[in-house]
């Protein structure tokens, strides 16, 4: 596949779908009929680019959409057979929604937090049939909720499959230092990634962790130990359980 292009006014297009880059901070273009608009600059681009030229899911789950350019950029550039997506507003995105209603094996959910454990738990095994391979997760991204998603999730991703958390590391910007700041009283999301940093040194469970500034991913390991994940989840305990401490407190920042 060609790299993309991207004029400077951030327009690109991919498998027929055209796409605007809005990285403002308020009133962010709405997507149309003419063109999606997705809240991700050419960085991240770049790194979904490279993934699909290398790797294929057969199912995608998407946490958190705006206004939907995200989702069919990601549908676009792996083309799998199935894909889902929730998103916790309750307003639905029009161009989306007949994007969806228009391609087969397309699903998405408003009004849906992405720690819902049910939804997610029916998502995966009804409308992308049990094969999840792919999940980016660019919802709250706030520690407690991307956590709680992953504890979900990861269990039911297959082996081989990969695992996106964007923005992990927005607590370490200088606007965010200060007592007034946005999340000023929230735990920093990176505090997720270093527990799984311990859970990968601790288990057989993940067998990459690949960061940048902007976003990381987690490749589950091929042949995890058997059905060890499910087990732990049917009742009611976290991955990170597993983790192997020497009997040392973690603490959070």
């Amino acid at each position: 596949m060609s790299q993309i292009t991207i004029d400077p006014a951030g327009r690109f297009s991919v498998g027929g779908e055209n796409f605007v880059m809005d990285m403002s901070a308020r009133e962010r273009r709405p997507s149309t009929s003419d063109a999606f608009t997705i809240v991700k600059n050419e960085p991240y681009l770049r790194v979904y680019e490279q993934l699909a030229s290398v790797f294929s899911p057969r199912s995608i789950l998407e946490l958190g959409i705006f206004q939907g350019g995200s989702y069919v950029l990601l549908d676009k550039l792996f083309k799998p057979r199935r894909m889902s997506a929730v998103e916790i507003n309750q307003q639905p995105v029009a161009p989306l929604l007949h994007y969806v209603t228009a391609t087969e094996g397309r699903f998405v959910h408003f009004s849906t937090s992405q720690s819902d454990r049910e939804t997610l738990g029916r998502i995966v095994r009804d409308e992308l049939s049990d094969e999840l391979d792919l999940v980016v997760d660019d919802a709250s991204h706030t520690y407690e909720q991307t956590k709680a998603s992953f504890e979900i999730l990861f269990p039911l991703l297959r082996p081989g499959g990969i695992y996106v958390i964007e923005d992990w590391s927005w607590a370490h910007a200088p606007r965010y230092q200060s007592p007034e700041a946005p999340f000023a009283k929230r735990h920093a999301l990176s505090n997720l990634l270093f527990e799984q940093i311990m859970l990968m040194g601790s288990t057989a469970l993940i067998a990459e962790i690949r960061v940048w500034k902007f976003l990381y991913f987690l490749r589950k390991t091929e042949t995890p130990p058997g059905g060890l994940e499910r087990e732990q989840q049917s009742e009611g305990h976290s991955i990170f359980d597993q983790i192997l401490n020497r009997g040392r407190d973690w603490s959070l920042i």
